[in-house]
């Protein structure tokens, strides 16, 4: 065993050891046992194995099908005989008593120490459906033991059934600053075609927080169906598909005062529509998220109103993704009743935190009654291209 796999096991057998015995002594509090079993527990707690194990044969010689007491003795007993014969007490106890967490604690560190990665999950499966409270020592570590391809490979095979924990510890790989745990996770249930489109855009999107564009958008590649030999850039500038809303597509982010659909034009291309309500109106809601190279770039499009009133138009804005660094901002749109062509030059920064950029249409008038919007927009055939 590796020292990180080793340093991993032993947290985790803390963990699930720490947390069994806790809560099975919560649950002897709660449930109507035995007093010689409520005895036993707290001899077995104050290291009286010996106690213990008495009272656990006692229990066991009147009530032979007494799961509690074949856990309790399993765990007084310790290593005493074989090792067939230790975890053959752990096994009889865990049948006679499936929701004893101690019992399912040590099986799943003894599976986990000898690489058996798809028992050691279904123990800890029943571990975090009994107990709540384990979540938040347990999924966190299974997110660490993702950063081993074997292990999320058998966890994403657990995924596929759909615990009631599985959105529970995506979000907790997502979340974890360990990126080969997330990659590896989430992309072994997309081998299995077992990766809701929702996941995989929850994935996605927490590699553009992460700052790994990159790897965001070859991700995001890979899951294209017919992808051309070369992506348009922006990807469904043309509107010709609905907007995803997630990946490297456009985004719609609802706003008040502004409703968005898709509209077809002649020959069957189609358009962006936008009508504004008469409301103030700062960000449209429309972004789309670039893999740009630095250097100097062009954007093109396609715009046409309907009755638009504004006090200044609207525009184009690109920022890098740190969200600080403004790149340009213009192509702006007045009232225009037929169709006209825009563009806007920029430079693509070569510098940290600039590695990806958002494209976004907004309303550069001051905050307040100047932002109000009325009628229509429509925008189309929107381009980027290496300038010359």
């Amino acid at each position: 065993m590796s020292p990180v796999r080793w340093l991993l096991f032993a947290a985790l057998l803390a963990v699930l050891a720490f947390t069994g015995v806790r809560l099975v002594a919560t649950r002897g509090a709660q449930a109507a046992v035995s007093a010689d079993l409520a005895e036993a527990q707290a001899r077995l707690r104050a290291g009286d194995h010996a106690s213990a194990t008495a009272l656990a044969r006692s229990v066991l010689a009147r009530e032979p099908a007494q799961g509690r007491a074949f856990g309790i003795l399993a765990a007084a007993l310790g290593d005493e005989g074989s090792a067939q014969d230790v975890q053959a007490r752990y096994e009889i106890a865990a049948r006679r008593a499936p929701r004893d967490l101690q019992v399912r604690g040590w099986l799943a560190s003894q599976a986990l120490e000898s690489g058996d990665y798809a028992t050691a999950i279904d123990h800890i499966d029943a571990m975090l459906s009994v107990s709540d409270r384990s979540h938040r020592e347990l999924l966190p570590l299974l997110a660490q033991l993702s950063q081993d391809p074997g292990f999320a490979k058998a966890l994403a095979t657990h995924l596929a059934q759909h615990p009631r924990w599985r959105t529970a510890i995506l979000n907790t790989a997502a979340n974890s600053g360990l990126p080969d745990a997330a990659d590896n996770l989430h992309g072994a249930l997309r081998a299995q075609g077992r990766l809701a489109p929702d996941e995989v855009a929850r994935w996605i999107d927490g590699m553009l927080k992460d700052g790994r564009w990159g790897n965001a958008y070859a991700r995001w590649v890979s899951g294209l169906e017919d992808v051309p030999e070369r992506l348009p850039v922006p990807w469904n500038g043309d509107f010709s598909r609905m907007p995803a809303s997630s990946g490297f597509d456009w985004r719609l982010r609802r706003t008040n005062g502004v409703v968005f659909d898709r509209i077809a034009l002649p020959g069957g291309a189609h358009a962006a529509r936008f009508a504004f309500l008469g409301r103030p109106v700062a960000d449209v809601g429309l972004e789309h998220p670039l893999l740009l190279a630095p250097g100097r770039h062009v954007l093109t499009l396609r715009a046409r109103t309907r009755a638009l009133r504004s006090d200044q138009g609207l525009e184009w804005t690109l920022t890098c993704g740190d969200g600080r660094t403004r790149i340009a901002q213009g192509a702006r749109v007045r009232e225009a009743r037929d169709w006209g062509t825009l563009e806007l030059a920029f430079e693509v920064p070569a510098s940290e935190g600039c590695e990806g950029q958002w494209l976004r249409l907004v309303n550069p008038a001051p905050r307040g009654v100047a932002q109000v919007l009325r009628g229509e927009l429509h925008v189309t055939d929107v381009t980027i291209k290496p300038a010359g």
